[in-house]
């Protein structure tokens, strides 16, 4: 079997339509299958090898590998070949009328109460009429001429789908200037490709119509389908230019995990539990399309954040550290991850617990017994401080001074760290040294 993602190189991916390409991959892998990767760059005036080259970095970064990928703009000799075929079968045919005159019938249609279909006028044509208008410099569009019969498929994701194309107009797949529709090239290519499930937004249903009579046109079998329904906000609305925000790009940039993306997006809207997982195998043996719902998902950027943290708490020292001795110099980075690793939503934040090591707060503007003070200075444990010298040390100072519970360890947690609140600080200490703790407790 073999699924595919087609991505238009004329801007970044973004959740939206990277969720088709995380689905088709996770299908395609689940079942043994190939992973294709079209560029479909035939809008030269929009199309960038730039963005091409991004879209291509970000699915990298996401753990989605391809067996193949090509562009479309170097298959145009196919498509001629095909589109020639169409013609002589009588399925594609030229039609002359300007987008005005084309907005007054529909208009009139509406108005009459009809339904907005061409009346393929153009079919009325005969042979001489259409030279004649062509050497008058006239250039025509040319339409798919849609055959009776309900149109219908299995759809993986909606269940039993179907049209009738009497209620729909004969699409258009060549413009006046030449240029193609997505309609004509993404067929030819799924047929060259082989692709046996199309996995994409439920806003293509109605192209996947056409599409199942083009594919029949073309002497070729029909591809399974699956629609997916639109990602949502938290009040069910569409994200409309917010979408840009939600970039790969951008969402790299702000510190998610590859993987906690990968995994929201594939489960997002489905009637399984996201799970912090570390692994993509595993996130790819769990995937059941069956599971996807029917109706629209809600995208949380709460949720994503939360998910990644705990993927963060999951994850061992061994797949953290070369990220992190990349960033901090100079630490122990295993006791670092161990102590910070609970309290993070990205892992650029151990920075910041990185800061708790050297700070140093004035003791006189905090209600500080004296005695707690003395005692922990009295009682410090011999180094090298271990994971066990928290509560031999806090044994010690309990004894001295009768001090327990929050009257004790909040105190100790805002010398110590600066802050009311935080990781375990018995994960804290083996980060420390004597005098470390002394200028702590102002006495260096």
């Amino acid at each position: 079997m073999k699924c595919r993602f087609a991505p238009s190189p004329t801007g970044l991916l973004h959740v939206g339509n990277v969720r088709s390409a995380v689905l088709n991959w996770a299908y395609s892998k689940k079942n043994n299958g190939n992973f294709i990767l079209r560029l479909d760059d035939t809008d030269k005036s929009r199309s960038t090898k730039e963005f091409e080259k991004k879209i291509k970095e970000n699915l990298n970064w996401l753990g989605i590998n391809w067996d193949k990928t090509f562009n479309q703009s170097k298959r145009v000799e196919n498509y001629n070949f095909k589109i020639e075929k169409l013609k002589n079968d009588g399925r594609l045919y030229p039609c002359f009328e300007s987008s005005e005159e084309l907005s007054l019938k529909k208009k009139s249609l509406l108005a009459s109460g009809k339904p907005p279909i061409y009346d393929r006028s153009s079919l009325l044509l005969n042979e001489e009429e259409i030279i004649k208008k062509i050497s008058s410099g006239k250039k025509p569009h040319w339409r798919f001429k849609l055959e009776e019969g309900i149109i219908e498929w299995d759809d993986l994701i909606k269940g039993n789908v179907n049209f009738d194309p009497k209620n729909l107009s004969d699409p258009i797949l060549i413009r006046e200037d030449g240029s193609l529709l997505y309609h004509l090239p993404s067929v030819i290519d799924d047929i060259e490709e082989e692709i046996t499930h199309i996995i994409r937004g439920e806003d293509h249903i109605s192209n996947t119509a056409f599409h199942i009579q083009l594919f029949k046109a073309l002497d070729a079998k029909t591809p399974h389908f699956a629609h997916h329904p639109f990602l949502t906000d938290q009040e069910g609305k569409g994200f409309g230019k917010r979408i840009g925000s939600l970039s790969i790009e951008n969402l790299k940039s702000d510190g998610y995990e590859q993987i906690t993306i990968l995994n929201y997006l594939i489960n997002i809207g489905s009637s399984e539990e996201i799970k912090p997982e570390t692994r993509i195998e595993n996130i790819v043996e769990c995937f059941d399309i069956k599971n996807i719902s029917n109706s629209s998902a809600k995208f949380s950027e709460r949720v994503l954040k939360s998910l990644n943290s705990d993927v963060l708490k999951n994850y061992k020292f061994e797949q953290v550290n070369e990220k992190l001795n990349l960033e901090i110099k100079g630490i122990d980075l295993e006791k670092l991850w161990i102590f910070s690793q609970n309290n993070i939503e990205f892992l650029n934040d151990v920075k910041n617990w990185v800061k708790t090591i050297d700070a140093i707060i004035p003791i006189e503007q905090h209600d500080i017994p004296n005695n707690l003070i003395k005692a922990a200075i009295e009682n410090i444990p011999e180094e090298p401080f271990t994971y066990e010298t928290w509560d031999k040390w806090t044994k010690s100072i309990i004894e001295q001074t009768g001090l327990k519970g929050k009257n004790l360890f909040m105190p100790l947690r805002l010398l110590l760290t600066g802050k009311d609140k935080g990781p375990e600080l018995k994960n804290f200490l083996p980060l420390l040294d004597k005098q470390t703790l002394l200028r702590k407790f102002g006495k260096i």
